[in-house]
């Protein structure tokens, strides 16, 4: 833990719980707050009012509209709704006067930082991942501008003091447009990772006959299309896959057979059994944004990982994923028994620059913005 004599309250905005078994969002949200945690601040999560006049936030989200512009949320949402927001930010941190930091999560518009300024508090930015290249949005809306999305994700993120994003690409892009962003990859809290540790200590030797095993939430387009892409080639193939994962029995039941088993959602002792007896975990992604959650907590769990180059985006040339580019490459991967990688090591360097931000953020006298 850095070292620290005093303990600030930092409030915090993000749609997600924090969850080490849930979906990627969670468990990033998770890994966040253990940080924060273990370097001595306490949370405070911004809570909604409990009452307020519709009226006031539809003349109040008019008037954003004006000032902010029309990209001032990625939901292009109307006056009502932006009026709410301000209203949410504003009644929140307006409880928690001595309060200096805001940790930004949620990072879908505009008004927190314009809230922030007019309270005087500063903002550490620490988006899951930019919105104007999440591949759902952009693959299925025919009108989204994603270059103008993009310019003004830059500028929104420009607000913040600091600025902490999960893949390097997206550090590599807000530098581009003069944000000088740091990086804090995913990796999961201790929690998950202990467990993982214990999974790997169960794996057997590598062995072409155990199952591939594909892993999401096939409610998230994206994650269907990379699924389905991967189960189309796998047709007429002999090794066993198992898929698992929040609606895949009901979005990818179509591929059910001998060969292929969809178990829809399961339970994380269903999972961990699945885990142990998997010969590789399979991705693609199409598109998207952030990094691959799952890819870190495979190798934690000693389970080789099959993936494109964009599922790979943040991962590549790390010691147990393989990455293929046409559908040969997939196949003659998916029929070999691969070994178990070693270990990947917690980013301590990163999380240790993102705890001393947080710290300098949080005190009563920050240092200028860098």
């Amino acid at each position: 833990m850095p070292a620290n004599s005093f303990k600030p309250t930092v409030l915090r905005w993000t749609r997600f719980r924090g969850d080490h078994h849930g979906t990627g969002a969670e468990k990033r949200t998770a890994q966040i707050r253990w940080l924060c945690d273990e370097a001595g601040v306490e949370i405070v999560d911004l809570q909604p009012p409990e009452e307020f006049s519709r009226l006031r936030a539809r003349l109040m989200g008019a008037w954003l509209r004006l000032r902010l512009g029309t990209h001032a949320s990625v939901d292009s949402a109307g006056p009502g709704l932006l009026g709410y927001r301000y209203f949410f930010f504003d009644t929140a941190v307006r409880r928690y006067p001595d309060s200096k930091l805001i940790v930004w999560e949620t990072t879908y518009d505009d008004v927190l930082p314009y809230v922030a300024r007019r309270r005087g508090k500063r903002l550490l930015a620490v988006p899951h991942n930019l919105e104007a290249l999440v591949s759902g949005k952009v693959f299925a809306d025919p009108h989204y501008n994603p270059q103008a999305d993009l310019a003004a994700e830059v500028r929104r993120l420009g607000r913040a003091d600091a600025v902490f994003t999960i893949a390097r690409e997206e550090r590599r892009l807000l530098e581009a447009g003069g944000v000088a962003a740091r990086y804090l990859p995913f990796f999961p809290d201790p929690v998950l990772e202990k467990e993982c540790l214990e999974l790997r200590q169960r794996r057997q030797a590598p062995d072409a006959t155990h199952p591939l095993l594909l892993v999401g939430s096939a409610f998230n387009a994206a994650t269907a299309h990379g699924m389905r892409r991967q189960l189309e080639w796998l047709r007429g193939t002999i090794r066993p896959v198992i898929v698992v994962g929040f609606q895949t029995d009901q979005m990818l039941g179509e591929f059910a057979s001998e060969q292929v088993s969809v178990l829809g959602a399961v339970s994380r002792e269903q999972l961990t059994e699945v885990m142990a007896a998997a010969g590789a975990l399979l991705v693609h992604t199409q598109g998207g944004a952030g990094a691959v959650t799952r890819i870190p907590e495979a190798l934690l769990a000693g389970l080789p990982v099959i993936a494109n180059a964009n599922a790979l985006r943040d991962c590549h040339g790390t010691a147990g994923t393989y990455r293929y580019e046409t559908r040969e490459e997939f196949l003659r991967l998916a029929a070999q028994p691969l070994p178990m990688p070693p270990p990947p090591a917690r980013p301590v360097q990163d999380e240790a620059l993102f705890q001393s931000t947080l710290l300098e953020l949080a005190a009563p006298e920050a240092p200028p913005s860098t």
